[in-house]
């Protein structure tokens, strides 16, 4: 059964994460009218990877390490223009304890199809809050910087063990704009970020239920800092619910 956008959205940021945060895209039209051949060349690459990632030609490592490579070449103030930035930060939502996201809708464009294989967000947070520390399975995503700075964490899973996630840090970094971190269930599959300066925005994507056949329950979230610090490196960290997870990172 095919699931709309905005339930794979809701099932990605969590329940507490509501619609009116979510803001609907036939009340919001978040995209610029005309954009860039530059911009729109970019759009139908980033379509066909991800088309090759669904139809399993594509390791999402490799998708990955692609989709990075690509963003790099991407000229800020076109892609900017293309997502009509100036009115979505305009309108951003800054909640106490989390991030917003907002749905940007690239369809309708010359060499897109009408629904593409990866759904385009504009997340914003205010100084201080965070996008919890959680996993994915079966899912892929992008994660731009556009404005300010965050920091943020990456953690390989390493072994599942009922409540608790066996993970291995892989990065901590202060994100600058144009800064681009990506996740899948092969490389990086756990992230945190946390805003450094007011406002925050990032331009994301997400590539929900890579394989059909398989589950997606949206975040895994867990407690990396409470967690038990193992030997070479590996830190057990306990899972938890989202409303625990906002209580104990979303607000410093």
């Amino acid at each position: 059964m095919k699931i709309s956008r905005r339930n794979f959205t809701q099932n990605m940021l969590g329940s507490l994460l509501t619609f009116s945060l979510v803001k609907s895209l036939d009340r919001v039209d978040a995209l610029a009218n005309t954009i860039s051949p530059i911009v729109r060349k970019w759009l139908i690459e980033m379509e066909y990877l991800t088309q090759q990632l669904r139809q399993g030609k594509l390791k999402s490592i490799d998708w990955q390490s692609q989709i990075e490579s690509l963003l790099s070449k991407v000229d800020l103030n076109d892609l900017l223009s293309a997502i009509d930035f100036d009115r979505l930060a305009k309108s951003a939502v800054f909640p106490e304890d989390h991030e917003s996201a907002e749905d940007v809708d690239f369809s309708h464009n010359k060499g897109l199809p009408e629904e593409l294989s990866f759904a385009p967000y504009f997340y914003a947070m205010k100084k201080g809050t965070a996008i919890v520390p959680h996993g994915h399975r079966n899912m892929a995503s992008m994660h731009m910087m556009i404005k300010g700075r965050s920091q943020s964490w990456q953690y390989e899973r390493v072994s599942d063990e009922g409540q608790y996630l066996t993970i291995r840090p892989t990065s901590e970094k202060v994100l600058a704009i144009g800064a681009v971190t990506t996740v899948s269930d092969l490389r990086n599959n756990i992230h945190w970020f946390k805003a450094l300066s007011e406002p925050v925005f990032m331009f994301n994507i997400g590539v929900f239920r890579i394989n059909p056949s398989e589950s997606f329950n949206g975040r895994d979230c867990i407690d990396p800092l409470g967690g038990e610090k193992l030997r070479d490196g590996l830190i057990r960290a306990r899972r938890i619910e989202l409303k625990e997870a906002y209580e104990l990172y979303g607000k410093s």
